[in-house]
């Protein structure tokens, strides 16, 4: 039995005029995740329990969905047709590790057969799996793979009391010690223990702090990251929380003053000049806490910009 549902049909947004295709359109639900083969496969993770865990207020649940209701409503450039496939929502839960371990069995799966994938939070605490596999992926691929983290926290809590949205970092570094470099841009102070910053600048984690971004601008930054990680696959985890909370308030844990949506939109431009991009998370949208969508809406453009750099822009 499959450990994923497929989404609801009226997510699949339509104009019906096919001078005008939405992404709706034209990506496909696809029950058997064996089958699919060179594709962008789309995975939603409904579920905030890790969030719970964490102290965070609920309701990254609905990200998925949330996501999806916007970002299926978006223009579809030619070069999408017959490369999109929605896999849909992790839909079997029982205990959150064990649940985490399934889906990255799955996830194992899609990246044997050449895919890529984009993953739809839930919680931060998803981002174990995601990364995970990603890392399997580029070791088994001879490759020291590369995981950039926007974030305004640096998600390295300890997991012995438990699997939350602030272990992940931690699960990942301790699993793979020395094997992929790890980059951290968006931190902010306030949002960090001293402990947890300790411990990731024990572990060799480049941590690009808010202010560091305002000072030196997004481009400077994403600069100095190529200079030294070029040659190296990329998985870029987004929590939306690094976004300041005017542009993105529906989250776990909102705070102005971050990151702008504009500097987020500008490293994802930026990742197709690493040797390969194959893996975008987005994570902890909770549509019942945003703000006339706005929060959907800034995942929903991150979520399109990876399709873009992944399959085509209009007209190829």
């Amino acid at each position: 039995m499959s450990l994923f549902a497929l989404p609801d049909k009226k997510l699949f947004f339509s104009k019906n005029d096919p001078d005008d295709l939405r992404l709706g359109d034209v990506v496909a639900a696809e029950a058997n995740l064996f089958s699919v083969k060179n594709k962008l496969c789309v995975v939603g993770y409904p579920d905030d329990r890790g969030i719970q865990a964490n102290g965070g207020r609920v309701g990254a649940k609905d990200g998925p969905s949330g996501i999806r209701q916007i970002l299926y409503k978006l223009v579809a450039p030619i070069s999408f047709q017959n490369k999109l496939v929605d896999i849909g929502d992790f839909s079997k839960p029982t205990d959150l590790a064990n649940d985490q371990g399934e889906v990255l069995k799955a996830l194992n799966a899609l990246n044997t057969n050449s895919n890529r994938i984009l993953s739809l939070g839930g919680g931060h605490d998803w981002a174990y799996c995601d990364v995970s596999a990603f890392i399997t992926r580029e070791l088994n691929n001879k490759q020291r793979p590369l995981v950039i983290n926007i974030d305004a926290h640096l998600d390295v809590r300890s997991d012995k009391n438990g699997v939350n949205s602030g272990t992940p970092f931690f699960k990942v570094l301790e699993r793979f010690p020395g094997q992929f470099d790890l980059v951290q841009i968006g931190i902010q102070p306030h949002c960090n223990s001293k402990k947890h910053l300790d411990y990731a600048k024990s572990k060799s984690v480049e941590i690009i702090m808010k202010d560091d971004v305002e000072n030196s601008g997004i481009k400077s930054v994403m600069d100095s990251i190529l200079a030294k990680h070029k040659q190296q696959p990329v998985f870029l985890s987004l929590d939306i929380d690094a976004i300041t909370a005017s542009e993105a308030p529906g989250c776990s844990q909102s705070w102005p003053g971050g990151l702008t949506f504009d500097s987020v939109k500008y490293i994802l431009t930026q990742l197709n000049r690493f040797s390969s991009w194959n893996h975008l998370g987005i994570y902890e949208v909770a549509p019942v806490l945003d703000v006339q969508n706005i929060t959907q809406k800034s995942a929903a453009l991150a979520a399109y910009e990876f399709m873009i750099q992944s399959l085509g822009s209009q007209g190829v």
